[in-house]
């Protein structure tokens, strides 16, 4: 699986254990739930904690949690966070500490970023906090393709920053995702049933290897169930990695726009064709394929010059990045994530046991 280049730097320069590996040891019942609702479904899959020794805000309690499966795609680390209100946070935080320069929060947050990612953002701070004194934070990464926020919560210190959000020990949290995600599965692209009982949702990006080897994972659980599942191809171009990826995704909605049907043709194009691909005979290629299906060529530009949907894409990796997507291709099957396996079964399979309930 193509790992997203801003997580896989996070992880790197989080520093969750000790230098002496601490003894790990099970969970309590309320904590595993929690993490089994967080992470990827995975056959086999063994969750276990260990002590952490970073320092977190006070009053906040947390532990490392390490993820090992029979398949290594599924093997993870993430620190599981307590807040005073009894609101949980699992992820990988940004810990900034003392030694980052800056006089304010933007500084700060700005330097660490670039020093560990090279990437520049500028964060947007709301002076308001939450329940849990934290203030909320939108870093808006700035990229030559446009503006992609990932949303976070700072501690007044300044020194960590949790990356996503805390949430209710009670909550829905595959509810709490879909709902977060619902302004951008309004426009993208989507088959299958008008009602379904299952909603699988693909975040994939058109330049990914991994995305077409994947490419197909969907269709056996679709021809099996075709009356009850609905698919839906979110687009999550990996902006800062793949330089056309954004541009194949800005002409598959405009094509999709016009004739859906034939969107799913041209995914299959672009991924028979991907090692040919490039920022150059990617338009090429979009253009003839949309004049080959009729389109209307005008409205055709028209969309590929939308800086709506330009920034619907954008903002739509952005909320994905938010809820933990940490790889493309990930699935998420009504509202939880899902590991496909190595061909798929996995992912038939759990689609199958919910549907045979």
């Amino acid at each position: 699986m193509k790992k997203i280049v801003l997580l896989v730097a996070l992880a790197a320069t989080t520093s969750l254990l000790a230098q002496d590996k601490p003894a790990e040891s099970k969970l309590d019942e309320k904590s595993e739930k929690l993490i089994r609702q967080s992470v990827p479904v995975c056959p086999g899959m063994k969750v276990t904690r260990a002590d952490t020794q970073v320092k977190l805000p006070a009053r906040f309690t947390g532990s490392v949690i390490r993820i090992e499966a029979p398949r290594t795609a599924c093997n993870a680390q993430y620190l599981l966070v307590f807040a005073p209100s009894g609101d949980y946070f699992v992820g990988l935080p940004w810990f900034l500490g003392d030694d980052v320069p800056g006089k304010t929060y933007n500084e700060k947050l700005k330097n660490f970023a670039w020093t560990n990612m090279q990437e520049n953002f500028n964060p947007v701070i709301d002076p308001v906090r939450t329940r849990n004194g934290l203030l909320k934070v939108t870093m808006w990464e700035m990229t030559e393709r446009g503006k992609v926020p990932l949303e976070g919560e700072l501690d007044p210190d300044g020194k960590v920053l949790f990356v996503g959000h805390f949430h209710p020990a009670t909550a829905d949290l595959a509810a709490e995702r879909l709902k977060s995600l619902d302004p951008f599965l309004a426009t993208a692209t989507t088959k299958g049933a008008a009602k379904p009982d299952v909603t699988i949702i693909e975040f994939s990006d058109f330049e990914c290897p991994s995305c077409k080897h994947a490419s197909g994972y969907v269709d056996a659980a679709m021809e099996k169930f075709p009356n009850q599942i609905r698919y839906v191809r979110f687009d999550l171009p990996l902006v800062s990695m793949h330089p056309w990826a954004l541009s194949a995704a800005m002409y598959g909605r405009a094509i999709y726009r016009q004739k859906p049907d034939a969107f799913w043709d041209y995914k299959k194009q672009i991924y028979a064709n991907q090692d040919k691909m490039n920022a150059f005979t990617l338009d090429d290629f979009a253009r003839g394929f949309a004049q080959d299906h009729e389109l209307d060529m005008k409205q055709y530009e028209a969309d590929l010059e939308s800086e709506v949907m330009r920034d619907d894409l954008l903002k739509g990796v952005g909320a994905a990045f938010s809820n933990d997507v940490r790889a493309t291709p990930t699935y998420m099957v009504n509202g939880v994530y899902v590991d496909p396996g190595d061909d798929g079964k996995a992912l038939e399979d759990y689609v199958s046991g919910l549907l045979k309930k």
